[in-house]
């Protein structure tokens, strides 16, 4: 073989090492762009929304808990009350949906982080952190949603006020709480008044 031919196994082989980088970044690129669009929302660990900064955890019960607070400002509440002040001025701010200890629990006087539940009202009634933990799975299944999710909080709301009307609250979210009949009477007011609140431009 000369070097003529030489030259040319050179030159067709670099060629070939290009088309083959070219080819495999190609697909590397395109297998990126086909993930499903709703994958990054179903994956917590999936997309730019996980551990977005100042992300508030919420588990699924304190949704609803968070209510009253959210519609008219007010709260007597020592950490629920500041997480929904938190929202209330940031409606965009992303909320990611749990099971157990959340933002409210985590600070509060009665949380027992050892035992990883709630001590207030413990002996009067033993099944409350049970039937909290239920109703937390219930809300997150309702919504369609699972543990981990992320969504910014207005849009969560919205997503509430679509899904869960006074019965399907009663019936399938808070079904397991002692207090169930009280709050349901006063829910959907209630949920129109944090949706609109969320809704409202901030000044």
């Amino acid at each position: 073989m000369d070097c003529h031919d030489c030259s040319l196994t050179f030159l067709c082989g670099r060629r070939d090492f290009l088309k083959a980088t070219s080819l495999l970044a190609g697909s590397a690129l395109v297998g990126a762009l086909d993930v499903p669009r709703g994958e990054a929302a179903e994956n917590p660990t999936a997309g730019p929304a996980s551990g977005a900064a100042g992300a508030v955890t919420i588990r699924g019960h304190h949704l609803f808990d968070m209510l009253d607070a959210l519609g008219t400002g007010k709260s007597s509440h020592k950490t629920l009350g500041p997480v929904a002040q938190k929202i209330r001025a940031n409606p965009k701010v992303p909320i990611k949906l749990v099971v157990g200890v959340d933002d409210i629990c985590a600070p509060c006087e009665w949380w027992d982080h050892e035992k990883s539940h709630c001590k207030r009202s413990l002996e009067k009634y033993p099944k409350d952190n049970e039937n909290s933990l239920t109703s937390d799975k219930n809300a997150i299944r309702v919504l369609g949603l699972k543990p981990g999710h992320q969504m910014p909080a207005d849009d969560l709301y919205r997503l509430i006020r679509a899904k869960i009307d006074k019965k399907v609250f009663a019936e399938q979210v808070c079904v397991a709480c002692r207090l169930v009949d009280k709050c349901k009477e006063t829910y959907e007011p209630k949920i129109d008044a944090a949706v609109k609140t969320l809704a409202e431009p901030r000044r």
